[in-house]
């Protein structure tokens, strides 16, 4: 419920041809890490291309991460028809994101690499860097390939070589609580929140005519604080690398970017209380409870606000616009994630069997509806749930602004330092210009 505060103290899109268009190369070049969010078994299977031969009693190790209740018993019904289909033993394990990473080079390390991995693609060049990724050129240039968008399936491509098969894909738009803005005497319609100025404009009338945060400020020590910046930095036409990998993150628009995520809290105040202990889903659970006025998230939250409407957990409305445009232009961020074979395995026939399984075009289309991400499958992401939702239309339209972050090696600690640096800038502790110049020494020391 919207507290209201007292004086006591489009243009019409071809959706079809713009989800096509994300797939073709031009706009999702790199990959990055789906987190977040958080089923039932699929079709009769592949025609035409089959899903491996039988495999004797074998066992099959698959990892993932981030199984929330949503999709539990989509792996489980799933994993258990193709352990019956192909007489194997799959073993299932599932880890959250806060340690996924570290688990799989644990793994890898102590020579205990799973069989098959869904994983961010934008993790890719450490493993090939180990030489723990096992190439499926043969598999991705089949026809098995062909039902990718294109650029998808290049996100999952590293050194000429497909390391994985693009497994989901999601990208940003900007949500807002109706009530909250008709509260503030705001337009709910007509929310005018094209630019950044826009929603600030926005966020003073909620802050200064409700009890409500206006907007939602990742600021915690976590890998989605950057995920949540780089909107802000990229449109104020400021990069990460340059043409050659080498950092610029202290431009002058840098600088500009980082001054205006730090402003929202320290000097328009239209932020949630202490963002710098706020996670991305922290904001979002905020949002979707109807206690935040604005926030940048994924489909799968308005997915979330419409089954706790349907119980009666929440009551109110929502609207969802693209991410408000910079200075230098407007850019949803991009991430892939993909499913890998590792080197490691010696039932790698089987493992190419379980990629063909799961991409069984009724059996993505499944994940894809109970998760809430993009489809990688063109058949499926052609489908009318997709085209006709008043959820997903905005997403699909947001693919023309889709941008990855870089593919580096190393983009966990960079990305981390960058953290570090929005944490500096927006708690106060540095003017953003030094906190981005600190960051910038850093890093070109890290990447020499």
């Amino acid at each position: 419920m919207v507290r209201k505060k007292t004086n006591d103290t489009d243009g019409s899109i071809d959706r079809r041809k713009v989800l096509e268009a994300m797939g073709g190369g031009g706009v999702i070049a790199l990959a990055g890490c789906l987190g977040g969010g958080d089923g039932g078994s699929g079709g009769s299977g592949d025609t035409g291309d089959g899903s491996g031969g039988g495999g004797d009693g074998q066992t099959i190790q698959f990892l993932t991460m981030g199984v929330g209740d949503n999709i539990e018993s989509y792996f489980e019904e799933n994993n258990a028809a193709f352990e019956e289909e192909h007489n194997v033993t799959i073993e299932f394990t599932s880890v959250t994101w806060d340690n996924a990473q570290q688990t799989v080079n644990n793994r890898v390390d102590g020579g205990e690499a799973p069989d098959v991995a869904r994983w961010p693609a934008r993790w890719i060049p450490q493993l090939v860097g180990k030489e723990e990724l096992e190439p499926i050129d043969e598999l991705m240039q089949s026809d098995f390939g062909d039902r990718f968008y294109e650029g998808m399936a290049e996100g999952c491509r590293y050194q000429g070589s497909y390391y994985g098969a693009p497994w989901a894909a999601s990208n940003k738009c900007f949500y807002y609580n109706k009530d909250v803005f008709e509260a503030a005497g705001l337009d709910p319609e007509n929310p005018q929140l094209d630019t950044w100025d826009d929603m600030i404009a926005a966020g003073e009338a909620i802050r200064d005519e409700t009890d409500t945060p206006a907007l939602g400020l990742a600021g915690a020590d976590a890998i989605e604080t950057g995920s949540q910046y780089y909107h802000y930095h990229w449109s104020h036409g400021a990069d990460l690398i340059d043409d050659d990998g080498n950092p610029v993150v202290n431009s002058d628009a840098g600088v500009e970017a980082l001054s205006l995520y730090a402003d929202l809290n320290q000097e328009y105040g239209i932020t949630q209380p202490s963002p710098l202990s706020s996670t991305r889903q922290d904001i979002r659970q905020l949002f979707e409870s109807g206690e935040l006025g604005m926030v940048i998230a994924h489909v799968y939250t308005g997915l979330n606000i419409d089954s706790a409407k349907e119980s009666g957990d929440v009551d109110f409305d929502y609207g969802i616009v693209q991410v408000p445009e910079g200075p230098e232009g407007r850019y949803s961020l991009n991430t892939i994630d993909s499913v890998a074979v590792f080197a490691q395995s010696d039932v790698e026939d089987l493992a190419e069997g379980l990629l063909r399984f799961y991409f069984e075009p009724d059996r993505h289309f499944d994940y894809a509806t109970n998760k809430g991400f993009m489809p990688t499958v063109q058949e499926v992401g052609e489908r009318d749930y997709f085209q006709e939702s008043s959820n997903w239309a905005p997403y699909i339209e947001a693919g023309q602004y889709a941008r990855a972050r870089p593919k580096l090696s190393n983009f966990n600690e960079f990305n981390n330092r960058m953290v570090q640096a929005i944490q500096e800038a927006v708690g106060g502790q540095k003017s953003p210009q030094n906190a981005l110049d600190d960051a910038q020494s850093d890093l070109e020391d890290a990447m020499e």
